[in-house]
């Protein structure tokens, strides 16, 4: 579609005419984006030679979605001049380039892993590893991930020289989600818009991110006092699900109002009784019935995501779908699907995996001692993620495995044992990155914390990292039948996809929490509520935390363009006034 094809009303030709700030706001579907995207083309126009637009985003998912919706609007020329990128990897690359400012030494970054083994050594003191990270940042010019927005800020803001360069590159600077900036994201952008136009993308009632450090319920009243934008409201419009009544249901969610359910939303009950057909059954029964009905009502693959509102139901939903199950006569097929859960571990476990493709091109003790290290610093990096006592007696027993075998005593725990017989069997590869991960990753068996490595491992497609993956390693092939340094640069590549690469094409089925959700569409979604810590509301929660989850809950129905199916336990509460149990 090109620009002149759309029909604009008086409200976006006014947003297109206007010349200062702007605040755009309202709800999935409303076309802020696309409004956003003409008027970068109004602004490409009157670009000069080197200027850019800058797109300013918190997702990758959102970066591709935006990058889609650019190619029917604008030419290939202007696409070259409309630069999207989330926040933390504009944030890195002005870091790395003018870091020295800030500490007298190049900024280097500390990848997410690194920085999660190295926060294992301070035994849950969080107050004592910020107090380390503001430290190497200060001394020694190195930042973790949490940093770099405050160290970007500081730089805009402290630099008039910096923050002149970066206005005079991007004029125009768009930011979206902006509800959900931090007070360091907000800082630098109101230091670019000394004299950048701003662009503040916002919708008030997807704030999920309140519980992060920063984060601010009054950030547009912010925006509002400070930019004192032109403010538009394009609440009423919904161009997502308009004949489905998907968002008015949401809303009405969100905002405890009665609403009879539309029948584009369904609801699948299930009996928490003991020998009952438990919630993960029930939705992989929703998820094949949905994917049924859409592939008819549409004509082709549908995309379905399967969200919960913790990541051990998702996990959960994962295991269950991955089996084919029986229910009376009705057998449900595996579904393949990608599990989008804890990046840093599956990253932790694919250090592992790379470290065993080291194997044949190294003596005994250092190929064992390099891939103990890495699984040691899977179990530091869980523990900073869930501080149990067992995974730092897991960590203890794998350092200790490792003493052992470098003064050339027995060790003593199975892990260690395992990998030793596995050494010792021999690994032959063929060059072939694909069919040796695989052959490296079945040498993680034999013992409780290897099994959990290599379930670990298969979900390391949630980085969309496998083309990268394959051609890091096809670089790192050695002569002598290894891979020269393979933990190394499968750390550095899925560093810089964490933070850079626009996500894949969506696959068919995507399985994740429901805060993970927020920026992407799909055709149909299955809305998964478990019991205690899962449910989507409780009797007795505070205000506050019920809100909260309305919140979620209108993100999670408003990522469906067609259909959405809840699965909800039968004493569950409604959904909206006056509706039955779990309606």
């Amino acid at each position: 579609m090109k620009p002149s094809d759309l029909e604009l009303d008086d409200k976006r030709r006014a947003i297109l005419d206007s010349a200062g700030h702007l605040l755009i706001e309202g709800g999935p579907g409303c076309g802020k984006t696309t409004i956003a995207l003409l008027k970068a083309l109004k602004a490409i126009e009157a670009l000069e030679e080197g200027q850019r637009v800058l797109f300013l985003s918190f997702s990758r998912a959102a970066v591709r979605q935006i990058t889609d919706r650019m190619q029917g609007l604008l030419t290939r020329s202007m696409r070259a001049r409309l630069e999207v990128r989330t926040f933390h990897a504009f944030f890195l690359e002005l870091v790395r380039s003018h870091g020295r400012l800030l500490a007298g030494h190049p900024g280097v970054f500390i990848t997410p892993d690194r920085a999660r083994e190295m926060e294992a050594d301070f035994d849950g003191d969080k107050d004592a590893w910020e107090a380390e990270c503001r430290r190497m940042a200060a001394e020694e010019g190195r930042y973790v991930f949490d940093l770099l927005a405050a160290s970007a800020a500081q730089l805009l803001d402290g630099s008039r020289a910096v923050c002149d360069l970066y206005s005079s590159i991007y004029p125009v600077v768009i930011v979206d989600e902006f509800q959900d900036t931090s007070i360091d994201q907000w800082q630098a952008v109101k230091a670019l818009s000394k004299t950048s136009t701003v662009i503040c993308l916002a919708d008030p009632d997807q704030r999920i991110f309140g519980y992060l450090p920063g984060v601010d319920e009054e950030r547009i009243d912010h925006a509002v006092a400070h930019l004192q934008p032109d403010c538009f409201d394009l609440s009423a419009d919904n161009h997502r699900s308009p004949e489905g009544g998907l968002l008015s249901y949401a809303n009405a969610v969100l905002h405890r109002r009665a609403h009879p359910r539309p029948e584009s939303v369904n609801v699948l009950l299930y009996s928490l009784l003991w020998g009952a057909v438990p919630c993960e059954v029930r939705a992989h029964e929703a998820l094949i019935a949905l994917r049924g009905k859409l592939k008819a009502e549409l004509g082709r693959e549908p995309t379905i995501a399967v969200l919960a509102i913790t990541n051990r139901l998702v996990a959960s939903v994962s295991e269950k779908i991955s089996e084919q199950d029986v229910i009376g006569r009705y057998v449900l097929e595996q579904v393949e699907h990608i599990l989008h859960w804890d990046p840093e571990l599956a990253a932790s476990a694919g250090f592992v995996v790379a470290s065993i493709l080291e194997w044949p091109g190294l003596e005994r003790l250092e190929a064992l001692s390099r891939t103990l290290k890495a699984v040691a610093d899977y179990y530091r990096t869980k523990f900073t993620k869930r501080a149990a006592k067992t995974t730092r007696a897991t960590v203890a027993a794998l350092e200790r495995s490792l003493a052992q075998l470098q003064e050339g005593k027995p060790v003593r725990t199975k892990a260690a044992k395992a990998l030793a017989a596995a050494y010792d069997a021999g690994l032959e590869l063929a060059g072939q990155p694909v069919a040796d991960w695989r052959e490296a990753r079945s040498r993680l068996s034999g013992s409780a914390e290897l099994n959990e490595l290599f379930k670990q491992v298969r979900t390391l497609r949630l980085l969309h990292a496998t083309d990268l993956l394959s051609l890091t390693l096809t670089e790192a092939w050695s002569p002598d039948g290894s891979y020269r340094d393979a933990a190394a640069q499968v750390r550095r590549a899925l560093a810089d996809a964490h933070l850079a690469q626009a996500e894949q094409d969506t696959v068919p089925v995507s399985l994740m929490n429901m805060h993970r959700s927020k920026g992407k569409e799909f055709d149909g979604v299955v809305i998964v509520e478990g019991n205690h810590h899962a449910r989507l509301l409780e009797s007795g929660w505070d205000d506050e935390h019920v809100q909260a989850n309305r919140r979620l809950l209108r993100v999670a129905i408003t990522r469906a363009r067609h259909r959405v199916v809840l699965v909800r336990p039968q004493d569950a509460l409604p959904l909206t006034p006056g509706g039955r149990s779990a309606t």
